[in-house]
């Protein structure tokens, strides 16, 4: 995901209006890439600034920003994630805590898609979900 005034203007060119709202939804998804946030996560995040910000507006921008290509949106335990990074990567995703962790391997990717005859494009997003036996220390 690029910078702030980058994707503001991408959304601009869309149509979209630079609302405060607007700006404070990009800006907290740039601030919890790392953490693969929930809408819930980057809405509670964001209204912490913007108040007036609604569930609405994060979503509409959300779904803009997916069409752009800027995010990638899954599903993982049936909540919705976002994807900040759209470099081809796997997401290593630790069942027990949920925790999303990015693992950058091009060599790795390109494997993977090969051998599971996947379509190659700018945004391969490859989850792989692993769960800790906390017994087994």
């Amino acid at each position: 995901m690029e910078n702030l005034d980058k994707i503001m203007k991408e959304l601009k060119e869309t149509g979209m209006k630079q609302t405060p709202q607007r700006i404070e939804v990009v800006r907290t998804l740039l601030k919890l890439k790392e953490k693969h946030p929930t809408l819930n996560q980057v809405y509670n995040e964001a209204r912490k600034r913007v108040p007036t910000l609604s569930f609405s507006t994060l979503y509409t921008t959300v779904k803009k920003l997916e069409e752009l290509g800027v995010i990638k949106l899954f599903d993982l335990l049936g909540e919705t994630r976002i994807e900040v990074n759209n470099k081809p990567h796997i997401n290593i995703i630790d069942l027990s805590n949920g925790e999303i962790h990015d693992y950058n391997d091009d060599s790795l990717v390109k494997k993977i898609v090969e051998e599971t005859g996947l379509d190659y494009s700018d945004f391969v997003l490859i989850n792989i979900l692993v769960y800790k036996d906390k017994s087994n220390k």
